[in-house]
């Protein structure tokens, strides 16, 4: 494409360098029939000249490289000028395909990649399709040798879209696919043509293919503020998390619009408006199975519920020994009604019933503080306390409860307790409202230090307490206690436990031995009715060892080569409960060997880690 801005013409500047040899020649002739007075004055005049016509240049000169730098930048279409690997325009009649030109076609795009992929056995020797995990926790699994899956993220940035003169916002583009296998390695990754991402589905998918980020920035919006940063799309969030858990703890990503890097008195203000409508998806059937029916949704009579989350954080505030970040965080749902009338759902006695649901407005609201140290070379502790109540989970979705909570309303009128606004209206059809946000709370404390001792030793120690009010009572049975079939019912309120350390030693710059340690308390198990675990707490510790190929550099240096050994042992009460079918404590019941009287067990097996 012809650029708008035309390069000046040299031949003005040819004149006048033509113009003042010629003015010095004639100087030299005139010199021999002058007299030396004259002379003089003469050459005084032609020095004078000559320093005009030298600035004129330099004005020129200067002119020139000004529109060459207009031309590569600016507006969108002249990026798409050929230039070299410095910028400049192409001016070659016609470019080759050569390093330099490749270059410039990558200018301001950067490339950044997770993956781990790998295999693991149990300890029968058949496949590891399975995590440890103690039941009904807040999330993550304690990571080293105990992740059973394929997972990758490829994220594509381009800066500077616009161009990067300082008369343009600075726009930028991020986008982020995500491939996976769930759960499970199996022999090849490219079956995508079954409907679920479970084993259940058949054929079963053992690839999948989803986006988790798409979003556009820009900043230098506000010229008196040019670090203003504007964004919109899907996007990680500003997440916070333990990193050997796995866990999430404070992480609203998802669709949504804002603004950051907004600096108020001493710290930078963050503002995000969220959304999300992925209502009462994934439920866990009363039975203890994944789905309820294979139910995937609530249609109200306003459509799918949607939870909007406005997200305000006052960040990096410099007390001296250390920065605090101070969270505030609001959620609504609107409520709705079921007006197909085709909800169905498996009833505690094992038949199928119909649910018509009404439920009002859900609120939400909670915040809290994180401190951060960082001590340099990426070591760092962290220490955060968290607290929200009605639809306030730290996340971004939350919908999908009411559903939930309406059928255990049905199950306690089917063991004849009293639930009130759960009404049978005919044979196997339930009507009524619920909303059990209005008593959920949720409240979490995380301790976490990462500390790159020195060039040969690394390690991570982690320790959180979570506390879950779901709003409402689980009807079950429990395996271990109820042999008759007495039912009986699960609180509302779930407290979990966990600590952890994963230590790392170089024994050489490119191979260390590493290791990981945790133990894990739940308090209340809402799920797995039907199994020993139901209504009743338990421990759980787990140790892995892993010879690691792996440069020395500290605990975050990748990628990571290794062999693992894990064992995992827990209490009489979580037995059949520990090794869920998919991530998540409350998604599935144990697989084999671990789903009967067993409680310990073993996974073998290799991984690799990358991340830049």
């Amino acid at each position: 494409m012809d650029s708008p801005v035309s390069t000046p013409h040299f031949c003005g500047l040819k004149f006048t360098l033509v113009a003042g040899l010629a003015l010095l020649t004639t100087d030299a002739l005139f010199a021999q029939s002058a007299d030396q007075t004259d002379m003089d004055a003469l050459k005084a005049q032609m020095n004078q000249m000559q320093k005009q016509y030298e600035q004129r240049i330099e004005a020129m000169e200067a002119q020139m490289k000004a529109l060459e730098a207009n031309q590569n930048s600016g507006s969108i279409l002249n990026t798409r000028v050929l230039t070299d690997s410095n910028g400049k325009e192409v001016t070659a009649p016609s470019p080759m395909l050569d390093e330099s030109f490749l270059k410039s076609l990558t200018r301001n795009f950067t490339f950044n990649v997770y993956l781990r992929a790998g295999f693991m056995f149990n300890g029968n020797g058949g496949a590891g399709t399975f995590n440890f995990e103690a039941p009904d926790n807040p999330g993550g699994r304690v990571r080293l040798g105990n992740e059973n899956d394929f997972y990758t993220e490829l994220s594509f940035n381009q800066a500077h879209i616009l161009g990067d003169s300082p008369d343009v916002a600075d726009a930028s583009f991020r986008v982020t696919p995500v491939f996976f296998t769930h759960p499970g390695i199996y022999h090849k990754s490219f079956l995508t043509t079954s409907a679920t991402g479970f084993q259940s589905a058949s054929p079963p998918t053992d690839f999948n293919v989803g986006m988790r980020e798409g979003y556009a920035e820009m900043k230098n919006v506000f010229k008196s503020a040019p670090e203003i940063t504007f964004w919109a799309g899907q996007r990680f969030y500003d997440r916070w998390n333990i990193d050997p858990n796995d866990w999430f703890w404070l992480d609203t990503s998802g669709f949504g619009i804002g603004a950051y890097n907004i600096h108020l008195g001493p710290g930078n203000l963050y503002l995000a408006w969220i959304g999300a409508n992925q209502d009462n998806l994934n439920l866990l059937g009363n039975n203890g199975t994944f789905g309820v029916n294979g139910a995937q949704g609530q249609l109200n009579s306003i459509g799918d519920q949607f939870e909007q989350t406005f997200d305000v954080r006052y960040r990096d505030v410099d007390i001296g020994f250390g920065k605090l970040n101070f969270i505030g965080i609001g959620n609504y749902i609107k409520g709705g009604v079921v007006t197909n009338g085709t909800q169905t759902f498996t009833n505690v006695l094992g038949a199928t019933d119909t649910v018509n649901v009404s439920s009002s407005d859900a609120y939400g609201g909670g915040g809290g503080l994180i401190w951060e140290y960082d001590y340099g070379n990426k070591s760092y502790f962290r220490l955060a306390g968290l607290a929200g109540w009605g639809v306030t989970n730290f996340s971004a979705e939350n919908t999908g409860q009411s559903l939930n909570a309406f059928e255990q309303g049905v199950n306690g009128l089917l063991i004849g307790k009293s639930e009130p606004n759960v009404h049978e209206v005919a044979p196997g059809v339930f009507d009524g409202s619920i909303n059990p946000y209005r008593a959920a709370h949720e409240f979490r404390v995380i301790a976490e230090w990462v500390y790159n001792v020195n060039d040969c030793f690394s390690y991570d120690l982690w320790a959180y307490w979570d506390e879950n009010n779901q709003g409402f009572t689980t009807v079950g049975k429990n395996a271990s206690t109820n042999t008759t079939g007495t039912f009986y019912t699960a609180g509302k309120t779930r407290d979990f436990v966990g600590v952890g350390f994963r230590p790392v030693y170089w024994l050489a710059d490119n191979f260390a031995i590493q290791a990981s340690g945790a133990w894990q308390y739940v308090s209340n198990v809402r799920g797995y009715s039907g199994i020993n675990a139901f209504g009743t707490n338990g421990n759980m510790g787990i140790i892995t060892i892993a010879p690691t190929i792996k440069p020395r550099g500290g605990y975050f240096t990748r990628p990571e080569l290794r062999v693992f050994a894990t064992w995992s042992i827990w209490t009489h009460n979580l037995r059949g409960s520990t090794t869920p079918i998919a991530e998540g404590g409350n998604t599935g019941p144990s697989s084999p060997p671990y789903n009967g009287n067993t409680n310990q067990g073993w996974l073998i097996g290799s991984q690799m880690e990358i991340w830049f």
